[in-house]
C-alpha cells in the first residue's frame, strides 16, 4: 500500500473517529502552605540557596552588599537584571555578558560572579525558573563560583505546573531553553561524596524583592 493510500485512510478514519483532546490540568497533591512567600523561601534554603529579603528601593544597595561579602572579583550580568549596574560600585570589575562565549570565551572562564534575573520562583519546590536568550545567556548561572539570582516576589508561583505556565507566558510554544535552578551545582557520582559545583555555581543567593 502507497504512502498516500495510508494517510488517505487514516485522514478518512479520523473524521468517523476523532482523537479526544483534554485541557491541561494540574491537582497539587502537595500540603500547601498559605504564605507562599515563606514556604519558597524554606525550600529554597533547604536546597542550599541563601535567601536576602529586599525591596526595590534598597535592592542596589542589597546586591552592592552580597558582592563585598562574597569577595567578588569579576563579576559577569546579564543585560536583562532589574539593577543599573552603574549605581554598583566596588573593588571588582564588572563585565556586561553582550557578547558571543565565542568573542570572550577566555575571560568568561576567569569570572568569578555572575548576576541573573529569575523569570520566576515555584514556592513548593524552593526553585527559580529563567528562560535564556540574547538577554539571559544561559552559561552566565554555570560558570561562575557564586551566582547571585534576582526575584520578584510577586513571580513567585505555588507549583511546578503555574511556573511553567508563568514561563512559557502567553505563547503555546514553549521557549526553547527553560532552566530550573534549585541551588548550588552538586553531585554525589563522584566516589559516592557530595561534590559542589560540578555543573554549576558553588554558592547561590538569591535577593527577593
Amino acid at each position: 500500500m502507497s504512502k498516500q493510500a495510508i494517510l488517505s485512510r487514516v485522514k478518512s478514519s479520523l473524521q468517523s473517529n476523532p482523537i479526544p483532546t483534554f485541557a491541561p490540568h494540574y491537582k497539587n497533591i502537595m500540603i500547601k502552605n498559605e504564605d507562599k512567600i515563606q514556604e519558597y523561601i524554606n525550600y529554597q534554603s533547604a536546597n542550599k540557596a541563601i535567601v536576602h529579603q529586599s525591596n526595590e528601593a534598597t535592592l542596589a544597595k542589597d546586591l552592592q552588599e552580597i558582592l563585598s561579602q562574597t569577595n567578588a572579583q569579576k563579576v559577569l550580568y546579564n543585560p536583562n537584571i532589574d539593577v543599573d549596574m552603574e549605581t554598583i560600585q566596588g573593588a571588582f570589575t564588572k563585565v556586561a555578558y553582550t557578547q558571543s562565549v565565542d568573542e570572550i570565551r577566555d575571560e568568561l572562564f576567569g569570572i568569578d560572579t555572575s548576576i541573573i534575573q529569575a523569570n520566576c520562583g515555584v514556592a513548593n519546590l524552593g526553585i527559580i525558573g529563567i528562560t535564556s536568550g540574547l538577554t539571559s545567556p544561559r552559561l552566565s548561572s554555570l560558570i561562575t563560583n557564586t551566582c547571585i539570582v534576582l526575584l520578584k516576589k510577586q513571580n513567585i508561583v505555588e507549583n511546578l505546573y503555574e511556573g511553567v505556565k508563568f514561563l512559557r507566558g502567553d505563547s503555546n510554544v514553549a521557549p526553547t531553553n527553560l532552566i530550573l535552578i534549585a541551588g548550588p551545582s552538586r553531585t554525589a557520582d563522584i566516589e559516592l561524596q557530595t561534590v559542589f559545583g560540578v555543573h554549576g555555581s558553588r554558592n547561590t543567593h538569591v535577593i527577593l524583592y
